[in-house]
């Protein structure tokens, strides 16, 4: 604290990152078969994440929440989006830990099947449990629920092609 008692933003960021994930779970992946240590971000890890983005990126998320039509991201914008989804993955893997240049105790997230990729991100967003029951399911019986995901009412959804569209605030496309 400065010297006049007040507490500094850094104090509060700090506070803030220290809320911004769960304690880590044992997860199976479904296609490999292998358990994993991951740990999910809470509602504060997307706040934080958004604070440093563009207003105007953050106006087409919240506008897209509302209408899955409504703006299109710029590439750069997706670029961003998807550079923040692959911090986020590598800062939920516990055991063993992900590495592009992956050492002894490491591996390449290329390693991991495309099914294991999707549900690790579908697991990270609150759109399945650790056991890998599918939360839409709820969702649907439940009018007036917010959908699980950023925190802030999105979820990934899967679009036409098979991948992953993240229309939701606080989820890269």
């Amino acid at each position: 604290m400065p010297t006049n008692g007040i507490a500094s933003a850094a104090e509060f960021r700090q506070l803030a990152e220290a809320q911004a994930w769960t304690e880590p779970e044992r997860i199976v992946l479904p296609k490999s078969g292998l358990a994993v240590r991951l740990r999910r971000p809470t509602m504060m890890y997307f706040r934080l994440r958004r604070s440093r983005w563009p207003q105007e990126l953050i106006e087409k998320l919240e506008a897209r929440a509302v209408d899955a039509t409504a703006g299109e991201f710029t590439p750069e914008e997706r670029l961003l989006m998807i550079r923040e989804d692959k911090a986020m993955i590598e800062q939920a893997f516990v055991e063993p830990k992900l590495a592009l240049n992956p050492g002894p105790d490491e591996f390449d997230p290329n390693w991991l099947p495309a099914e294991d990729s999707a549900f690790i991100l579908r697991y990270l967003v609150g759109e399945v449990l650790s056991d890998g029951t599918d939360l839409e399911s709820f969702r649907r019986g439940q009018p007036g629920l917010a959908a699980v995901g950023s925190g802030d009412g999105g979820a990934v959804q899967p679009d036409p092609g098979g991948d992953a569209r993240h229309d939701a605030p606080g989820v890269g496309d």
